[in-house]
């Protein structure tokens, strides 16, 4: 009967342990980030880049780039995340246009205001469009440039990595 007890409580235990190894499983992967977490080098910061023309960019991009955090953190759990966005994905993030992806603006704002990522918009294209700064919703630094951003970001240690829509692992069987 000992036996029985304790086989059933490592079954039990081993299932706990699939089960939560399940519900926390990455739902994204970039060859960026896993050759970066797979160098074994950890580098000051990681600055994603986004430049598309899709109008819902925010609603795969948010939980995208949430994700690839939460995985660039466990390996490195000092290394520092911003984002630049620079296409026309930028203009989704100004204030009337907020409420059109509620969801994905919520993830923004926890990961600006509770995780410690700089999120920015390019100002030279904001400006070839008439949209003035004060347009964009509060956790959104309107930079000069976004490419300009970026290389400030290069030259402080940190790796640029693109975004572009992959597919959620929990989705690829689809």
């Amino acid at each position: 009967m000992i036996i029985f007890k304790k086989t059933l409580k490592i079954l039990l235990l081993s299932l706990l342990l699939v089960g939560y190894s399940l519900a926390h499983a990455q739902e994204y992967s970039h060859p960026s980030v896993t050759h970066l977490i797979e160098a074994n080098d950890e580098p000051v910061g990681v600055v994603f880049e986004l430049i598309e023309s899709d109008k819902n960019t925010w609603q795969w991009a948010a939980p995208m780039i949430k994700d690839l955090k939460g995985q660039l953190k466990a390996k490195y759990p000092n290394i520092e995340i911003a984002v630049v966005s620079h296409g026309r994905e930028q203009f989704q993030l100004i204030k009337k246009r907020a409420e059109l992806q509620k969801e994905a603006i919520s993830i923004l704002d926890d990961l600006v205001r509770k995780e410690n990522v700089n999120l920015h918009v390019c100002g030279t294209h904001s400006s070839w469009f008439g949209i003035k700064p004060s347009s964009y919703i509060d956790i959104v630094d309107v930079a000069e440039s976004g490419p300009a951003k970026i290389n400030d970001y290069i030259n402080l240690g940190y790796i640029s990595i693109q975004l572009y829509y992959i597919k959620p692992k929990k989705d690829s069987n689809q």
